[in-house]
């Protein structure tokens, strides 16, 4: 009998793949998940898998959102059970519960489980695992909860039947089984059907308080609740830049005047779902993560608060259903500043691979590969660190030393923090046998095409879908730079090692995947790790253009585009960073790229004007002077008419020739006196202003210019207010700017240059 508690990376799919891969082959009985957005594919993905086991599956999701297409949900009632509970705010309970004769395993988490793409393991979840008919006390108070919840929520009648036979099977089979001491931390259920879960937390005060979530109140009323309550000596907040849910002027209100505030920028991964409190007292953590944001509809209402009863027709304020474990005894950080992590689930330090791997064994076996692939899928986390990008030797000790070579190659012999044994060798013919072998054996080709081809396909569609939001989970880019450079190299050695034959270029579409994966990169590495990356982009764009001209009107597209794409970095490439993936072709045709080719590449880059320099100069060819700072162009001095000096500066870098600024142009002029500055984004034909407080949006067609059509008159505009300012999130995306980060550099007030203004 064992009962083990762990958090880590997890899904439902991933705890019904351990499911069967169990020695015992012990059936499943019920399969029940909790979800936000289960009327999404999800369950038709997992019912087959479940059912397999012998499982009856039950997916239960919030009434709100509306189901993508009919046919997504077309075999609930015969695969599995679908249906959807209503109250007075959120649904929001993320919970996946594997129950069979012996053996339970409960999953709660901060990622909505049934969302698209839930089936992978990259959010933090607390598990806690019975087996032999072992009991915790995690599964008692789950017993009672989900006896509770039909009446606290709306559900129909028969799901509520089927709440209280699970809540009876948990009851019947592990809560009145002998108690065992678990392994892992302590671990308690919370919820908030009848009481705040802002009241399960003690008292402070307490040494240290951490805080994330996506999403918080904008007035910052909650977090002003948590510091009341903890009296925390110190506060840490971590937010993502890139499309955060917090509003900047609350975040700054709430936490006026508290002695020791940080406010922590997570690296540039795609906003997780993640959330989490967690205080610290002496040398013991504690944690409250599971389902809730920091909102008062989260944290500071229970579900029968107002008229004390279930249903969506309460009145008052929304009150969302959730769920989620309080933790004691964490893993505290390491003490070494540099090397502490970003407020995350349970204090988990730098995530290490599950084992050993040889390079070569990655290529020829596919049970090595796809444990690989789910353990770097983990790593991610690695990028989200208080210090930014992670060191070499924080990369050697997640990823082993081998690994480590091949994604840094040089630099990871030159690290001062931990030197290798022995430093990868520059001899180009050395890599292909470090490597495994020169030639890939048939029998491993068409294995290593589609893995790595896999791998390159879904670092890329992330990304993109990271730069966009067009995904539910979108908000950053998900991957670890290091992983990602990890990757191309293993695809480098693949391509020298003739895992193409001489006539496929299937090849081209991986290398110009991973080169998108490259370049979404928005961390700022070490000086170091940016050498690297810069020479990897360049080997991969030297690759794509092999077969076809890179610019000219005969120029192949998929080379024209990675020119595009990676000709700043090729223009700073320096060959010896990327010595080790200089190899020699194992087989006839086999593409490789020489240090002469990302020389040749680096030279013509290099004689491309920077689109920077160039628009400098031609500001200052109009009497224009001004400072490009965080995508903006400030312009120097104070203007009588603001909105004059930005249309003429707008215009002009948006008519640069050749297209060298070809995407939007914002700018920004301060007026002299008390008069009203004047902030411009442009991108024919649409043009939005602010004015002080006023955001207007405008609509001007060729051959109309901004400088003309102000200088003319008052064009009429197309939208005014807030439906003006979110016409503004296409304009930045299509910049690639964050507007969190824009928000904040358009709050400040800029010392100006008090030089007269023409």
């Amino acid at each position: 009998m064992t009962a083990v508690v762990h958090t880590g990376f997890a899904s439902p799919a991933s705890l019904l793949r351990d499911w069967r891969e169990r020695q015992d082959k012990a059936p499943l009985r019920e399969f029940l998940v909790l979800g936000h957005t289960a009327d999404r594919p999800f369950p038709e993905a997992v019912a087959g898998p479940a059912r397999a086991l012998g499982a009856r599956v039950a997916v239960l999701g919030d009434a709100g959102p509306a189901p993508r297409e009919a046919a997504d949900v077309r075999r609930a009632g015969r695969d599995h059970l679908h249906g959807v509970a209503s109250c007075h705010g959120a649904f929001r309970p993320e919970l996946a519960l594997l129950l069979g004769d012996d053996a339970c395993r409960v999953a709660i988490g901060p990622g909505d489980p049934a969302r698209p793409g839930g089936g992978v393991e990259d959010e933090p979840w607390t598990v806690v695992a019975t087996d032999g008919g072992a009991s915790h006390p995690v599964l008692a108070d789950l017993a009672d909860w989900l006896e509770a919840l039909p009446d606290a929520v709306a559900v129909t009648p028969w799901w509520a039947d089927h709440l209280r036979h699970l809540a009876d099977l948990l009851t019947e089979l592990h809560c009145e089984a002998p108690p065992v001491e678990p392994e892992g931390p302590v671990v308690e259920l919370a919820h908030n059907l009848r009481e705040p879960l802002i009241d399960r937390l003690p008292t402070g005060p307490v040494d240290e308080l951490r805080l994330y979530a996506p999403s918080a109140d904008p007035t910052g009323e909650i977090l002003r609740r948590l510091c009341d309550r903890l009296s925390p000596a110190e506060v840490v907040l971590g937010i993502r830049p890139r499309r955060s849910g917090h509003d900047a002027a609350g975040l700054r209100d709430a936490l006026a005047g508290h002695p020791a505030v940080r406010i922590r920028e997570l690296a540039g991964t795609r906003a997780r779902h993640g959330k989490l409190a967690e205080w610290r007292v002496g040398d013991t953590w504690h944690a409250l993560t599971g389902s809730p944001d920091l909102t008062g509809a989260a944290l500071a209402r229970a579900v029968g608060d107002a008229t004390g009863a279930s249903g969506a027709g309460a009145e008052g304020p929304a009150r969302n259903c959730e769920l989620a474990v309080l933790v004691t005894g964490t893993t505290p950080p390491p003490p070494d500043d540099a090397e502490r992590r970003a407020p995350r689930g349970a204090g988990v330090t730098v995530p290490r691979l599950s084992g050993g791997y040889a390079v070569g064994d990655l290529f020829r076996d596919a049970a090595p590969a796809r444990r690989f692939e789910q353990d770097v899928i983990r790593l991610r986390e690695l990028a989200a660190t208080d210090a930014g990008v992670p060191t070499v030797a924080d990369c050697r000790r997640s990823l082993g030393a081998e690994l480590t070579e091949a994604a840094f190659g040089p630099l990871a012999a030159d690290d001062e923090d931990e030197p290798s044994e022995a430093g990868p060798s520059t001899d180009p013919g050395a890599g292909a046998e470090e490597g495994g072998a020169s030639v890939l054996p048939d029998s491993a080709r068409d294995h290593a095409r589609d893995w790595i081809g896999g791998l390159a396909r879904r670092l890329a569609r992330e990304a993109a879908e990271g730069e966009t939001g067009d995904a539910p989970t979108a908000g950053g880019r998900p991957w670890a730079l290091s992983t990602t450079l990890l990757v191309t190299a293993l695809h480098l050695r693949l391509l020298a090692a003739g895992a193409w034959d001489e006539d496929d270029y299937g090849w081209r579409a991986v290398t110009a995947d991973l080169l998108r994966a490259l370049d979404a990169t928005d961390q700022d590495p070490p000086e170091g790790q940016r050498r690297r990356l810069d020479a990897v982009i360049a080997v991969c764009v030297s690759l794509l253009g092999l077969h076809g001209d890179i610019e000219g009107p005969e120029a192949d597209p998929v080379a024209a585009a990675a020119w595009r794409l990676g000709r700043t970095a090729a223009a700073r490439a320096e060959p010896h960073h990327a010595a080790d993936l200089f190899l020699p072709p194992g087989r006839r045709g086999a593409p490789v790229a020489t240090g002469a080719d990302v020389e040749d590449l680096a030279k013509r880059a290099r004689a491309v004007p920077d689109p920077v320099a160039e628009a400098h100069r031609a500001l200052d060819a109009a009497h224009l002077s001004a400072a490009y700072e965080a995508g903006v162009w400030e312009l120097a001095g104070e203007f009588s008419n603001p909105q004059a000096a930005c249309a003429k500066a707008v215009t002009l870098l948006a008519g640069l020739p050749d297209g060298l600024w070809p995407g939007p142009v914002l700018a920004r002029a301060h007026a002299r006196g008390t008069g009203v500055p004047c902030f411009m984004a442009w991108s024919r034909p649409v043009l939005i202003r602010q004015r002080g407080r006023q955001w207007t949006a405008f609509r001007i067609s060729a051959p109309a210019t901004p400088l003309a059509t102000f200088q003319t008159g008052a064009p009429r505009p197309t939208a005014q207010g807030d439906q003006a300012r979110r016409g503004l999130g296409p304009l930045l995306d299509a910049a690639g700017l964050d507007p969190v980060a824009l928000f904040l550099h358009l709050q400040q007030a800029p010392a100006r240059d008090v030089r007269p203004a023409r």
